[in-house]
């Protein structure tokens, strides 16, 4: 990404994860007073303020129209269009990054050509911001590796951003309860994971803990699950020449069509086409 800034000062490293989907960047910046910064970026980029500003942050898209909050918020910007951020006083700001690459992702729900192409500016979404904490806490870990945990917080990020949920009636899991889940769930993908073992996990009967989940996540912990075994497959695939029969039944698949039946749904293309696509 190409960045011009004026009276902004990166302060220290940013947190970072990479992987083959997009890479996470989370930034602590000081502004002073009449700061702005002009930026373009080859991806698609997700831009996700995760710490209320002392002041009120303006971002110009163009054509793309105009939008100021202090709030935390979201905005969206596709690959190639300019942003230009400025701000209404000196302060501090802390925000996410995420540029992504919407083929490695597979089909997720709004996330077509017209969404791709569309800036959205300054929108507000519980779920986006819930991923986005759960990313900063993940990156601050002892060793900060996050692997296929932090590959699927991107797509969650990312389904969030595109397929908001509205509000739910169900009060969601905490972010403390959502992590304890989601890396359980990580961890143990290729075996059967028993709604029980969840809920208990995070102090909840299984009914409750069921409905917080969809709520936090926007799909049920199932359908995570799936995901969590069909990332971990992309990774095999990459590694080298395993027989996809072998990695079918690794992860704990009935046999190679329901895997390849799965896989087809969840990345957009059969494992073979994958692995063409890896190499």
């Amino acid at each position: 990404m190409s960045a011009k800034r004026r009276g902004i000062a990166v302060m220290g490293e940013p947190l970072r994860h990479a992987s083959e989907a997009g890479l996470v960047e989370i930034w602590r910046a000081r502004c002073e007073e009449d700061a702005s910064g002009d930026y373009v970026s080859g991806d698609p980029r997700l831009f996700v303020i995760i710490e209320e500003p002392a002041v009120e942050i303006a971002l110009d898209g163009g054509d793309a129209g105009r939008a100021a909050s202090r709030a935390l918020c979201a905005s969206y910007v596709p690959a190639g269009a300019p942003l230009h951020m400025s701000f209404g006083g000196a302060t501090e700001v802390r925000h996410l990054d995420l540029h992504f690459d919407p083929d490695r992702l597979g089909p997720i729900r709004g996330l077509d050509a017209g969404a791709i192409a569309t800036p959205r500016l300054m929108f507000r979404d519980d779920r986006v911001q819930r991923f986005a904490r759960l990313f900063e806490a993940a990156c601050r870990g002892a060793d900060g590796a996050l692997g296929l945990y932090g590959d699927g917080l991107v797509a969650a990020l990312v389904a969030a951003a595109f397929a908001p949920g509205g509000e739910s009636r169900r009060s969601a899991l905490s972010d403390a309860q959502l992590r304890l889940s989601t890396e359980y769930i990580e961890q143990n993908c290729a075996t059967a994971i028993r709604l029980g073992d969840l809920a208990r996990l995070a102090g909840l009967s299984e009914s409750y803990f069921s409905h917080a989940f969809k709520a936090a996540t926007g799909m049920p912990p199932h359908r995570w699950q799936q995901q969590a075994r069909i990332r971990r497959a992309k990774a095999l695939i990459g590694l080298g020449d395993a027989p996809l029969s072998e990695i079918a039944d690794a992860l704990g698949f009935t046999d190679q069509a329901h895997f390849t039946r799965v896989f087809r749904e969840l990345a957009g293309r059969t494992p073979s086409a994958w692995r063409a696509l890896s190499r």
